[in-house]
């Protein structure tokens, strides 16, 4: 009796361990899928390079940029040409100091300029009636009007130098005319005492005018 109560207690002892392993196993077998999720590419857009701007220098920046230097020495012989042609025309910028307005209407001297500045009216009279007084008007062709320039130095005591004609008249009898009647009035009186200057440059127009 004994013995039986002991295996059917042990074979149900043996069957509930089997029914415990048999529904853990089962549970075991369990497979989780997971979820899937449907994706679908689209193609990236194109990205355009935005082009590159060059800066505009503003007008201030380009009126200071300074010239090159090869610029700096091209300026500097026309400077020197424009100093020569002042140079070679000392008449444009020579003072006026007297006229002859009286000689003038018998064909004599019309005008009267020099370097310097020159404030003795009374030297200019008696320079003036010298040399008119030496001058022979020798033309006698088909112009209304002749003029040529003479231009000569008056040292302090009077010598006239330097004599040349400067402004032609277009006839060479007339221009040696005029060169004669200077010559031949050295000496003039002496330069004023108190002018200063070492000599006195002048320019004067022999003129004439046909009645």
């Amino acid at each position: 009796m004994l013995s039986r109560a002991l295996l059917a207690s042990l074979a149900a002892h043996v069957l509930f361990l089997l029914t415990a392993w048999y529904w853990g196993w089962e549970r075991g077998r369990v497979i989780y899928v997971p979820q899937v999720f449907k994706v679908q590419l689209v193609a990236a857009a194109q990205i355009q390079a935005t082009p590159l701007v060059q800066p505009v220098p503003s007008q201030e920046a380009v009126e200071t940029i300074p010239p090159a230097p090869d610029e700096k020495k091209k300026l500097k012989p026309k400077q020197k040409e424009v100093e020569t042609e002042a140079q070679a025309q000392p008449q444009q910028s020579a003072n006026m100091i007297g006229s002859s307005e009286g000689n003038a209407a018998q064909g004599a001297l019309s005008g009267i300029r020099s370097d310097e500045i020159f404030e003795y009216p009374y030297y200019i009279r008696l320079m003036t009636d010298k040399i008119s007084r030496n001058w022979r008007n020798p033309y006698s062709g088909d112009a209304e009007m002749v003029m040529a320039t003479i231009y000569f130095k008056i040292i302090q005591d009077g010598t006239i130098t330097d004599e040349r004609v400067e402004k032609s008249s277009g006839s060479s009898s007339f221009d040696r005319a005029a060169l004669r009647a200077v010559v031949n009035s050295s000496p003039l009186p002496p330069l004023p005492p108190d002018f200063g200057g070492s000599q006195l440059t002048v320019h004067l127009d022999f003129e004439y005018r046909r009645n």
